[in-house]
């Protein structure tokens, strides 16, 4: 397979030097040279760019080189996001050539709902706005983020003030939609591939972080017994997570529970309880549930989604 890409790639460049125009925005993970020296090395993305590389969300050029300034278009955005989010299953999409090299992602992301209110234009060289559009709703079903970002509150904002503020996107100075200046959300540049690979990466290490950390509050939810007003259980370990609970006592009494090992609450006052699952030293809960009957049941609710 490594092979067969290498040799695509090598043509694919043939073609756009020879004016072919489809080689800048090919998915092809292309096997590494032994350049030393790439044009990423001192990039602000140089930690991004290698992990969406690893982890074939982007791909180098066949000369070792990733071109970080370079701009992407819908359809390389389309590829990385379904690479990002492990996408496999596709349903048809139309306007789009039977043979185009992104289909089966475009297919895929599709079904995930990615391309939801979005026109098919694989060559379209995408904005900031544009890119920020298609990143909310890939997010959508990890974090409710589309439906968050229609809802009064959120609705009248740019895609960039949105999906920047959760920092999924990187800030940039420029301008928004309507033209206003904007220090941190600007919307009308291109979109560039090194801020692409900061986007991917999040949603990659989220995508994994999510499905990771709900297993590992499975574990624990399991454990769980409640008897005569304690509840009692374990607290997984693990050298990526930490598992983090609150009790809300009446009172206002509060206490915290993380070490992982065996664990007895009194839950005999308690009216809440909350459970969270993050990356260690990050805040953001890639598991975050509550229960508020206690002492008499251990009935549970999703506070992520």
């Amino acid at each position: 397979m490594k092979r067969k890409s290498f040799l695509l790639a090598i043509v694919l460049a043939a073609a756009t030097a020879a004016g072919g125009g489809m080689g800048e925005s090919s998915t092809v993970f292309a096997a590494q040279t032994n350049q030393t020296v790439k044009d990423y090395q001192n990039h602000v993305h140089k930690a991004d760019i290698e992990y969406a590389v690893k982890n074939q969300l982007m791909w180098l050029f066949p000369d070792g080189n990733f071109r970080p300034d370079q701009t992407i278009t819908q359809a390389d955005l389309v590829v990385g996001i379904a690479q990002a989010k492990g996408l496999t299953q596709g349903i048809e999409v139309k306007n789009i050539p039977a043979n185009h090299w992104a289909k089966t992602y475009y297919e895929r992301t599709m079904k995930d709902g990615i391309l939801s209110n979005v026109q098919i234009d694989p060559n379209k060289v995408l904005t900031r706005e544009d890119a920020a559009f298609l990143l909310v709703n890939a997010w959508e079903s990890l974090r409710n983020t589309r439906t968050d970002k229609e809802s009064e509150r959120n609705k009248s904002q740019s895609q960039v003030y949105y999906i920047a503020s959760a920092g999924f996107m990187i800030g940039k100075s420029g301008e928004f939609p309507n033209g206003v200046q904007t220090g941190r959300f600007d919307s009308k540049s291109l979109m560039s591939r090194g801020e692409t690979a900061y986007s991917l990466h999040k949603l990659h290490e989220d995508t994994v972080g999510i499905k990771e950390a709900e297993e590992m509050y499975s574990k624990f939810r399991n454990s769980l017994k409640i008897t005569d007003g304690r509840v009692t259980g374990i607290i997984p370990n693990s050298e990526k997570y930490s598992l983090d609970i609150t009790l809300y006592i009446n009172g206002p009494k509060v206490e915290d529970f993380s070490k992982p090992g065996n664990i007895s609450m009194n839950v005999s006052q308690a009216y809440r309880m909350v459970v969270r699952v993050v990356y260690k030293g990050k805040a953001m809960p890639q598991a975050l549930y509550q229960y508020t009957k206690l002492p008499n049941s251990l009935d549970h609710e999703n506070l992520r989604r």
